[in-house]
């Protein structure tokens, strides 16, 4: 009876470690595109992190003191409530890809914990739960991490396109503003 104890003990042992292994190719090579996935995204929060601060000093450098403006006509009021309001436009959609950016990392980052719990697993030969689920959980995070930060780019890339035609758009109209008395005085 001892025998067959310790044959089916060993038996389980080898069937536990044996279910382990079957896994390794996927979480293996799950875990190289994991950790490729989790650096591009966190580059590109970094990216976005960054820009914002930038935007935000530029935009506190393209107001005008009330006093200046008072001396503006209607026209030259317009054109400078567009350049503020194309500031705004880009203000607000860096805020936009920063607060979806920073739900998304939230997510990743518990999503995290599941693959490490699947890679420490494997290096001690026991993973708990229903593997494929995960395997299959964890890919389809980072198919989807994959497409939201193709899109999140062309957002990016279009909103700071926006915020470097806001800034011309005030550079000029500063020039064309400060010229204009320059000329008046001089007929």
């Amino acid at each position: 009876m001892k025998k067959v104890l310790t044959f089916v003990a060993i038996a389980l042992i080898f069937g536990a470690c044996n279910s382990v292994a079957k896994f390794k190719p996927q979480i293996d090579e799950l875990a190289k595109t994991w950790d490729s996935t989790t650096s591009q995204v966190t580059e590109f929060a970094t990216s976005v992190k960054t820009e914002q601060s930038n935007w935000a000093n530029a935009a506190t450098a393209m107001t005008v003191a009330p006093e200046a403006m008072a001396k503006w006509d209607d026209a030259a009021k317009a054109k400078y409530a567009e350049i503020q309001a194309a500031a705004n436009g880009s203000s607000t959609g860096i805020a936009a890809i920063a607060s979806e950016l920073d739900g998304f990392v939230s997510s990743w980052t518990e999503k995290s914990n599941t693959m490490k719990a699947l890679t420490d697993g494997l290096a001690a030969g026991k993973i708990e739960g229903d593997v494929d689920a995960q395997i299959a959980d964890l890919t389809a995070a980072t198919t989807d991490a994959s497409s939201k930060l193709g899109g999140w780019k062309t957002k990016f890339d279009e909103v700071k396109a926006g915020a470097s035609k806001a800034q011309q758009m005030f550079a000029d109209f500063m020039a064309a503003s400060s010229a204009a008395p320059a000329t008046a005085g001089k007929k």
